[in-house]
């Protein structure tokens, strides 16, 4: 079924340029309610990737690049972080739910320390928030789950700059294989596919009339 919708996906795609608006904007809301019937609703960690890039190692359950899942709006994603991630600045209005070790973020600049159980909310302001995460749990790698509702982050401004990347990420991501040994998390696969962190960044910049 879903791959069916994915199909049907594509060869929109090839034929939108040939349709008269109203028909694109018509079939965009069938197949945002086909998705709702059709789509995956259940997402299972064990089968996701861990996936490296210049921001950090991710395992993705909602994103851009997921067009078979039932909901299209979120970005959902565990993040595993050995000593620090990489450091970006886009706007706020999302939250992180502390799930494993310890450690803290600075955002723009200010140190908030976290532990299992905790909820950082990144605000919304005025050229958005530059960020990065540090683990200090010297047993183990750190584990965050972010929510980011996508709507809202293209109205607030569609920013997204990397300031610093993560040391010595494409050495990481040479040797990761997306399975628990590289990093301390769960899942497998070979994340051999375009990273969301890369895809966001392209996507947002398009939007914004950049790419």
């Amino acid at each position: 079924m879903v791959e069916r919708e994915q199909t049907r996906l594509r060869e929109r795609d090839r034929s939108t340029e040939d349709r008269h608006p109203y028909e694109v904007f018509f079939s965009t809301f069938e197949e945002r309610r086909n998705l709702a019937n059709n789509g995956q609703v259940v997402i299972k960690g064990k089968d996701l990737p861990w996936q490296q890039s210049r921001q950090g190692r991710s395992k993705y359950y909602l994103h851009m690049q997921a067009e078979d899942r039932s909901v299209q709006d979120w970005m959902v994603f565990r993040k595993d972080i050995q000593t620090e991630s990489g450091a970006h600045t886009h706007q706020g209005g999302l939250v992180i739910y502390v799930t494993r070790g310890a450690g803290y973020s600075v955002f723009d600049g200010v140190e908030y320390h976290w532990k299992p159980g905790d909820l950082l909310i990144l605000p919304v302001k005025p050229g958005g928030v530059e960020h990065q995460h540090f683990n200090y749990d010297d047993s183990q790698s750190s584990q965050w789950i972010a929510f980011i509702y996508i709507p809202f982050l293209f109205q607030t401004g569609s920013m997204l700059a990397q300031v610093k990347e993560q040391s010595n990420w494409r050495e990481m991501a040479a040797k990761d294989t997306g399975t628990d040994g590289d990093g301390s998390g769960d899942g497998d696969g070979d994340g051999a596919t375009e990273d969301p962190i890369v895809a966001v960044t392209r996507i947002i910049g398009e939007r914004a009339g950049d790419g």
